[in-house]
């Protein structure tokens, strides 16, 4: 990005020291999937997000701002020293907990000023709370441990305490100097006090920021909206951010068009801290990437081409069993979350995946045009598809669809899938059916009758499937088929016909026969 600021000198305001302010201390909520990070969060905004998550699992990273009422000692403070603001705000970034998710959570450490490592009290210590701690360490950021849950009657803090010094954490009056607070999202017990604690230590990192810059920060989510269009989720880190600013980041660029803070009002600015909403960019930046108010320098900026569609290997590279795959998805996080489900899938079960495209966004007719010859697996994760699309799919024998809303299912998914049409195929083919009218000359052994196609095709010499009330009574074969009295091949859907079976039991009016053939 040429001269622009370093991620270090954005976390600690522009270089030179005028006009620089504190800022509010920017938060990440880390732990294990059910230990209580959203619940804590709904508990502090006295809000009910959770709620529209499915299966209410938190599956992309949020971005909250909270206010906390200032102390007699805090407003006797910014009497004295000006740049002491008396809104005492806090930004959380809540993420998954789910293992799929560990790229967010690394990320949403690296643009934190300060973790909190949530332990629910009475489960201790799980596999996502060791990958927190290490997200923690990589960022090299100050935490706290939350002890959640614990109003249970099940809550034994002291056996956490004990675990958490195995882990390598080392809390106050355990040998170590990490803080620890025990707190529950039924009673409030303990929230003030980490709400507290939180600024405390954001004082004392001396967090600050100029707010005459222009406005930079961090991409922490993007993706594609059907009615608004590109939508990304920005925490402002240094300067202030204006409406109809000119942005950029290292893969894509754009104009805010859209500013919203978190809860969705529209806003004509935003500065540090703040978690907004923007809507703009003309491609998809990447979530992770530092972005920019340009200003006059816009066209200076370099813009490198990047693209969403992958040739990527993933899984078990020695296995002979490659799967072609196209992902579609919601967000470039899930993205990330379905390619790490994948590669896992196939580390374990011995099979190679091709990725052929990750996208955020709907399934379009151009995804479809990439598709080698035989079968592909379609995930698409909580996107919506078109009829045309599904017309595709219909016609397209090839086409596997597979979707899904969460994440920690859909691995099982893919696994039936796999099992049932890339390693055991079918080894037959459905081509037609058709609804019997009327039955001439009934023969033992063969039988002539007159019906109608009601789907697919009849084909001459194929074989055929009697049911009745929807149960197989029986397998026969097409002798002779005709249309209007003369020999044909084959007749289509909405087409009479008359077909000699040879089949043994007596056909009905009002059966179904079900044309089928061996597949290759």
């Amino acid at each position: 990005m040429g001269s622009s600021p370093t991620p270090s000198a954005m976390k600690k305001g522009n270089p030179k020291t005028e006009n620089l302010i504190f800022r509010p201390p920017i938060v990440v909520v880390l732990g294990h999937v059910d230990h209580g990070k959203t619940s804590l969060l709904d508990y502090i905004r006295k809000t009910k997000m959770a709620e529209k998550e499915a299966g209410g699992i938190t599956q992309h990273i949020g971005a909250y701002e909270v206010e906390v009422q200032p102390k007699k000692d805090e407003i006797a403070r910014s009497t004295q020293d000006k740049s002491v603001s008396l809104r005492r705000k806090i930004t959380f970034i809540d993420t998954p907990g789910h293992e799929a998710f560990s790229k967010i959570r690394s990320r949403g450490a690296k643009v934190a000023d300060i973790a909190l490592l949530i332990v629910a009290a009475d489960e201790s210590v799980k596999p996502q709370t060791r990958e927190s701690f290490d997200c923690i360490q990589e960022a090299k950021i100050p935490f706290i441990v939350v002890l959640t849950k614990i109003d249970k009657e099940s809550a034994n803090p002291e056996k956490v305490k004990k675990d958490l010094t195995e882990l390598g954490v080392y809390i106050e009056g355990w040998g170590g100097d990490v803080p620890l607070v025990e707190v529950s999202s039924k009673t409030g017990q303990g929230i003030d006090e980490l709400l507290d604690l939180i600024l405390l230590v954001g004082e004392m990192e001396e967090l600050k920021a100029n707010p005459n810059q222009p406005g930079s920060g961090i991409i922490i989510e993007s993706h594609l909206d059907s009615i608004k269009g590109i939508t990304t989720v920005l925490i402002i880190i240094n300067g202030t951010l204006y409406l109809k600013d000119k942005i950029a980041t290292g893969s894509a660029k754009g104009k805010v068009k859209m500013l919203e803070d978190f809860q969705g009002n529209s806003i004509e600015k935003a500065t540090f801290s703040s978690p907004v909403r923007i809507i703009g960019f003309e491609t998809l930046p990447l979530a992770g990437e530092e972005c920019f108010a340009c200003g006059e320098e816009f066209k200076e900026v370099e813009i490198k081409t990047g693209s969403r569609i992958l040739a990527k290997e993933l899984g078990d590279k020695n296995s002979q069993l490659k799967i072609p795959v196209i992902i579609k998805s919601d967000t470039l996080s899930s993205s990330e979350a379905l390619e790490s489900v994948i590669d896992q899938l196939g580390q374990e079960k011995s099979w190679l995946f091709l990725i052929l495209k990750n996208e955020a966004g709907d399934l379009s007719e151009g995804d479809l045009k990439i598709i080698p010859q035989g079968r592909t697996l379609i995930i698409s994760f909580r996107i919506n598809k078109k009829p045309e699309i599904l017309s595709i799919f219909l016609a397209n024998k090839n086409l596997i669809p597979l979707e899904g809303e969460i994440i920690y299912e859909i691995k099982d998914k893919i696994q039936k899938i796999i099992e049932n049409q890339f390693i055991n195929k079918p080894t037959e083919e459905i081509i037609g059916k058709l609804e019997v009218l009327a039955i001439f000359h009934p023969e033992k052994g063969k039988q002539l009758i007159g019906g109608k196609v009601i789907e697919g095709l009849a084909r001459n010499k194929v074989k055929v499937r009697i049911l009745r009330n929807e149960e197989i009574i029986g397998e026969g074969r097409i002798v002779n088929l005709q249309k209007n009295r003369i020999d044909a091949n084959e007749v289509v859907t909405g087409g009479e016909c008359g077909i000699l079976i040879d089949y043994s039991k007596l056909i009905e009016k009002g059966d179904l026969l079900e044309f089928f053939q061996k597949i290759q």
